[in-house]
């Protein structure tokens, strides 16, 4: 414990001596109009901050305490020297446990600071600081609570005393098809300035942006006061932030369609097939928003061929759900892919839906695929064939004359 808390507090007074760099930092939301709050020196800050932290000990060893009693592994607890084997624990989860308590001291400093009937406007300088020295210096450390450090100082609520939730979309199983809007939450003008201030110091930070922003555009009650617009517009071109982009789409479809039309008209014709993928996975979730858009990327599936092609196969038997003709536009070139796999899929996807809305086969789709003998879909394709003929026995005949022109067996239709 003693190492623990050297090590601890070494890497706070160092997370803070970055932080303070960053000065004149933003207002504490809960001001007085007649006493504005004066920000002190970089110095000043950074001095009352190392030191508070320097004689609560006792602090400390309660967020570590509290930590332990319901973290420590089943095999400390069962060992015969339980006291030597907690502190091995303690010794191997080191860097685990120096991130815990420094989430916890600026969640702490935070409740203070954001407390409206008494807030703390010193420590309300500390938390800032001490913030944004973690999210540079070790951002695995906010990973996880980050976002929920910014949204509360967008709401000025001391974290952990706020309800928020993330918006429903047909991607839940309980969406009911609505969505949800006002939710109840009030955004404090302050309190978005700050946390837009944040977000604006750490822009370089990609790790934190990969795992924040796509939480943050989720948020409707964020996505304007944070101004997550521009700030993906501006990202649109760094290739480092590809990856970010592309897991906001599902939720900017939801906040901002058009901007994420265009979004994915820029990003579409630089993406390598893992990325593409990616993306094409989400037309059958835009569906439910824009059509046009699925189909754009189902298109651009079709042709890069590959998984993309797979899973635009996927995508294109759900629009059947929402457009008919749209379905039926490009089912041709759907089931003659040149990518077999892509084929394959059609028949376990797309044909059931093709049957139930042309049972006549008016295309010869369902003919050809019986032509082509796929092994895999055979058996699949015969069963759809075989019911087609139930259900118009008129195209019995025209069908045993083709497979006897290819030279194919026609003994399981008789």
């Amino acid at each position: 414990m003693a190492l623990l808390w050297e090590k601890a507090h070494d890497a706070l007074c160092s997370c803070v001596n970055v932080g303070v760099k960053f000065t004149p930092l933003p207002s504490p939301p809960h001001l007085f109009e007649e006493m504005p709050a004066i920000e002190p020196d970089a110095e000043v800050i950074q001095q009352q901050a190392i030191g508070v932290n320097a004689i609560d000990k006792a602090g400390f060893k309660r967020i570590i305490e509290n930590y332990l009693s319901s973290n420590v592994p089943d095999h400390v607890k069962r060992a015969i020297d339980e006291e030597r084997a907690l502190d091995q624990h303690i010794f191997d989860s080191m860097d685990a446990l120096i991130d815990h308590f420094l989430i916890a001291r600026i969640t702490e400093w935070f409740q203070s600071g954001l407390d409206s009937d008494v807030p703390d406007v010193n420590r309300w300088w500390w938390a800032i600081s001490l913030f944004i020295g973690v999210c540079i210096q070790r951002p695995r450390a906010v990973l996880d609570d980050g976002f929920h450090l910014i949204e509360s100082i967008a709401l000025a609520s001391p974290p952990g005393y706020w309800q928020t939730r993330a918006n429903k979309g047909p991607h839940l199983l309980d969406w009911n098809g609505e969505d949800d809007v006002g939710d109840g939450v009030d955004i404090h003008v302050d309190g978005a300035i700050a946390a837009a201030w944040i977000l604006d110091a750490l822009e370089t930070e990609i790790l934190l942006m990969f795992r924040w922003w796509p939480e943050i555009v989720n948020r409707s009650h964020l996505y304007i006061p944070l101004r997550m617009k521009e700030r993906l517009f501006s990202s649109i071109n760094n290739e480092s932030m590809i990856d970010t982009l592309l897991e906001c789409l599902p939720h900017l479809i939801i906040q901002d369609l058009e901007f994420s039309k265009e979004l994915i008209d820029t990003i579409i014709g630089n993406l390598d097939s893992d990325k593409m993928t990616k993306v094409v996975s989400l037309a059958e979730r835009i569906s439910y928003h824009s059509v046009e858009t699925s189909l754009l990327l189902i298109d651009c599936g079709f042709e890069h061929g590959g998984d993309p092609a797979v899973i635009a196969q996927g995508a294109l038997s759900a629009i059947a759900v929402h457009d008919e003709q749209a379905f039926l536009s490009r089912v041709e070139r759907a089931a003659t892919h040149d990518d077999i796999r892509s084929r394959r899929r059609f028949v376990q996807s797309g044909l059931r839906i093709l049957m139930q809305i042309d049972p006549h086969d008016s295309r010869g789709i369902l003919v050809n695929s019986l032509i082509e003998d796929d092994e895999v879909s055979r058996v699949r394709v015969r069963r759809f064939a075989i019911e087609m003929c139930e259900r118009n026995p008129s195209a019995r005949k025209t069908l045993l004359e083709r497979l006897t022109e290819n030279e194919l067996d026609t003994e399981w239709l008789n």
